[in-house]
C-alpha cells in the first residue's frame, strides 16, 4: 500500500468512525448522501436563480443581473453534463472498489457497484456549484457548501474514500472552468433558449 492510499484510508476510517455514534448525525448523513435530496435541491436552486429578480434602481442593471444569472445556470448545467461524460470515460479506464468491498465500514447507504473513483456525487455537485460561482459569488458559496456536504456525507456513510471525493470535486470544478472559457458559445445558446422560450410564451 502506497503512502497516498494509506493516508486516504486513514482519513476515511477517521470520518467513517463517526457513523453510528449519534442518531441525529446518521439521519443527517443519510439525508445528504442519498441520490435524490441534494441533486433535487441543486436543481431547484438553479431554477430559482434563473428566475431571480432584484429591485435594482436601473432597468439596465436589473437586466444585466438576470442575464448573468441565466448564464450561470446554463454554465452549471453544461458543466454537470461535461463532468458526467468525463467521469464515464475515467470509469472505463480505471475501476476502484468501494471502501466496503475491502474493509469493515459503518455503512449508512446501499452498496453501489460502480467505481468509487472519482465520486460522481462530488463531480456533479461541484460542477453545478462552480458553474454558478464564476458568475454569482453569493449563490456560488452556498452551493459550494452544499456540494462539500454532499461529498463529505458519502465518506461518512461508507461509500467513498476522501480521495474519490477530492478527485470528483476537481473534475467538477475543472469542467466548469472549461465551460466558463467558452462564453461566446454559452451566450449564443442562452440567446437561442430565450428566443425559443419567448415564442412559447415562457419569457
Amino acid at each position: 500500500m502506497t503512502f497516498i492510499h494509506f493516508l486516504d484510508y486513514w482519513l476515511f476510517a477517521a470520518i467513517n468512525s463517526l457513523a453510528g455514534q449519534w442518531p441525529w448525525l446518521d439521519w443527517l448523513a443519510r439525508l445528504l448522501l442519498n441520490d435524490y435530496f441534494v441533486p433535487t435541491v441543486l436543481a431547484l436552486l438553479l431554477l430559482a436563480l434563473w428566475f431571480e429578480q432584484k429591485n435594482l434602481p436601473g432597468l439596465k442593471d436589473r437586466e444585466g443581473l438576470e442575464r448573468a444569472n441565466r448564464q450561470a445556470v446554463l454554465t452549471a448545467s453544461l458543466s454537470a453534463a461535461l463532468a458526467n461524460a468525463l467521469l464515464k470515460v475515467i470509469n472505463l479506464l480505471y475501476f476502484r472498489p468501494r471502501p466496503f468491498a475491502g474493509h469493515t465500514v459503518n455503512l449508512l447507504f446501499y452498496r453501489p457497484s460502480d467505481s468509487s473513483f472519482p465520486s460522481n456525487a462530488a463531480a456533479f455537485g461541484f460542477a453545478i456549484a462552480a458553474g454558478v460561482w464564476f458568475y454569482n459569488r453569493t449563490w456560488g458559496w452556498g452551493l459550494l457548501a452544499l456540494a462539500a456536504l454532499f461529498g463529505l456525507s458519502r465518506i461518512l456513510g461508507g461509500v467513498h474514500y476522501p480521495g474519490d471525493v477530492l478527485a470528483g470535486a476537481a473534475l467538477g470544478w475543472g469542467s466548469a472552468w472549461l465551460i466558463r472559457r467558452q462564453q461566446p458559445l454559452v451566450k449564443k445558446l442562452l440567446g437561442l433558449i430565450e428566443k425559443t422560450a419567448g415564442k412559447w410564451g415562457f419569457a
